[in-house]
């Protein structure tokens, strides 16, 4: 990072758009661990503040996130573009990753705290490149792939291993499901 003018450059920062900026936030905070700088109570300095947050900053895993709120006046805006909720414009658009010490830890959080995998049953599993993972979509309707870094892969490793995984999803989804005895 370097600094011109008084300001961070080259910091990498994420800004997603919500309907409930109090509720995302703390979502961020006690799932991920996200560390909170500052809650908005107000669009800009020389508005009153109301009751609800507008906007948050928060720190995870080294980047700045600002949680901001949906601009009711966007479904009217002059472009069909402009940046939406997941919830209001019916889907996500993107992903975002993080890295956790224990994805199956943060998982149940994730999920207890009303997140949902993106398969319905899934559960967090070992990828060929050698992390385990699981994609969740947030209440907010922010997809993230939660991964844990479980071990080093050669390059030269990757091709063979993921032929196996994929004969190994065949064999599961091809094998025949036990049927009850019939009486």
């Amino acid at each position: 990072m370097s600094i011109i003018g008084g300001q961070a450059v080259g910091q990498f920062g994420l800004a997603l758009i919500v309907q409930d900026v109090g509720a995302a936030a703390d979502f961020y905070r006690d799932v991920f661990g996200a560390q909170e700088v500052a809650r908005h109570f107000a669009p800009n300095p020389l508005d009153l503040p109301g009751p609800e947050p507008v906007a948050a900053e928060l720190r995870l895993s080294g980047i700045h996130l600002m949680v901001t709120r949906e601009n009711p006046r966007w479904r009217e805006a002059p472009r069909p573009d402009w940046p939406r909720s997941p919830r209001a414009a019916g889907a996500a658009s993107a992903y975002s990753v993080i890295y956790v010490a224990d994805v199956a830890a943060v998982f149940a959080r994730a999920c207890a705290a009303g997140a949902q995998p993106s398969r319905p049953g899934d559960a967090p599993e070992e990828g060929y490149w050698g992390d385990r993972m699981i994609q969740i979509h947030d209440p907010f309707g922010h997809v993230w792939r939660l991964l844990e870094r479980i071990e080093e892969v050669e390059a030269a490793a990757l091709g063979p291993r993921l032929a196996a995984q994929i004969a190994a999803y065949r064999q599961a989804r091809d094998a025949p499901t036990a049927r009850p005895a019939e009486a």
